[in-house]
């Protein structure tokens, strides 16, 4: 029994030097084709990539009589001068009026969009505050808490009058604005 051990040692010794190698080819050649694959994909890849479409006044289509092109085209009456002429002296203060009032408009909206920011900001910072005064056991105790609770109540009273205010004003200045004409009912 012991003279067989060397044996069986020596014989498994010689097959795991013949199989290795073929094994290891084996492996090779799929990591080469795995890897030329890879390759071919990313050459495919390449070629069919597509630069992004950039659409232009020049590279739209817009045919005569689209709601698109309704704007660009003016109507003119037969025997009327090719252009129009320039307004009129009496027109030109109330167009620079009009610019003025737009100018305070949008200064207007913009003060708007703050105060609204900063309203949500003092009602989220009241919401905290109003959690930590309530989660406190023996909250009726605590009138710095209460206090603060109250402060910021306040000023979150204030800002929306503010905000309320400003709206008023741009309701002010906003020309009223016609109705749309509603659309015939479909037959």
């Amino acid at each position: 029994m012991l003279r067989f051990i060397p044996l069986r040692l020596a014989l498994s010794v010689v097959l795991a030097s013949a199989l290795l190698p073929v094994a290891s080819f084996a492996q090779s050649q799929d990591s080469q084709s795995v890897a030329e694959a890879a390759r071919r994909v990313r050459e495919q890849k390449k070629k069919s990539e597509k630069p992004a479409k950039v659409i232009t006044d020049e590279t739209l289509d817009v045919k005569k009589g689209d709601v698109q092109s309704a704007t660009a085209e003016q109507l003119r009456m037969p025997g009327a001068p090719e252009t129009q002429g320039q307004p009129a002296a009496a027109n030109t203060p109330s167009s620079a009026n009009q610019a003025e009032n737009a100018k305070e408009i949008a200064a207007l909206k913009e003060h708007i969009k703050q105060a609204q920011s900063d309203l949500d900001l003092l009602q989220r910072q009241l919401s905290l505050e109003q959690d930590n005064y309530f989660s406190k056991p023996d909250y009726i105790h605590d009138t710095a808490g209460k206090a603060k609770v109250d402060g910021i109540k306040q000023q979150v009273d204030d800002a929306q009058q503010a905000l309320d205010r400003l709206k008023a004003r741009l309701a002010e200045l906003q020309p009223m604005q016609p109705a749309p004409p509603a659309a015939p009912p479909k037959s």
